[in-house]
């Protein structure tokens, strides 16, 4: 049971490092987009977007249009707001990875504490008594 515990604490601590990272270069892309000011032209791209005719079978197009023009919108907020967000990047992706380094510590906290618990729950308790007969 406690090889299940570990590792299944394993999975979830890499999906947490894969998000993780996913994060901070996605981050470190959008501000590498707005400096150079390709983020106009990729919200320009965003809004051309023809979605394939199987995904408008599974989600419903005025959601879709509605994703689509958020997304512009954020795109040309975020062209606007770039000397605050430059200033943000600086800090943002150390931030992430310290959540990081949190989370995974209190998964191991919690993992430690699951095997102490389930080493006390099968622990034998004591042999029965035999009563002469």
């Amino acid at each position: 049971m406690t090889t299940l515990l570990w590792i299944s604490l394993a999975l979830i601590a890499l999906l947490w490092t894969g998000a993780a990272w996913g994060l901070a270069a996605g981050v470190e892309l959008a501000a590498g987009l707005l400096a150079s000011g390709e983020a106009a032209e990729f919200g320009r791209i965003v809004a051309q977007v023809q979605w394939p005719a199987w995904l408008v079978l599974w989600i419903e197009p005025a959601w879709l249009g509605a994703a689509q023009h958020a997304l512009v919108m954020a795109l040309e907020w975020m062209q606007q707001a770039w000397p605050a967000a430059g200033a943000a990047v600086g800090w943002l992706v150390p931030l992430i990875w310290l959540s990081w380094g949190v989370g995974v510590v209190l998964l191991l906290a919690l993992g430690a504490l699951a095997h102490v618990l389930l080493g006390r729950r099968r622990r034998p308790g004591p042999p029965p008594q035999r009563s002469p007969a």
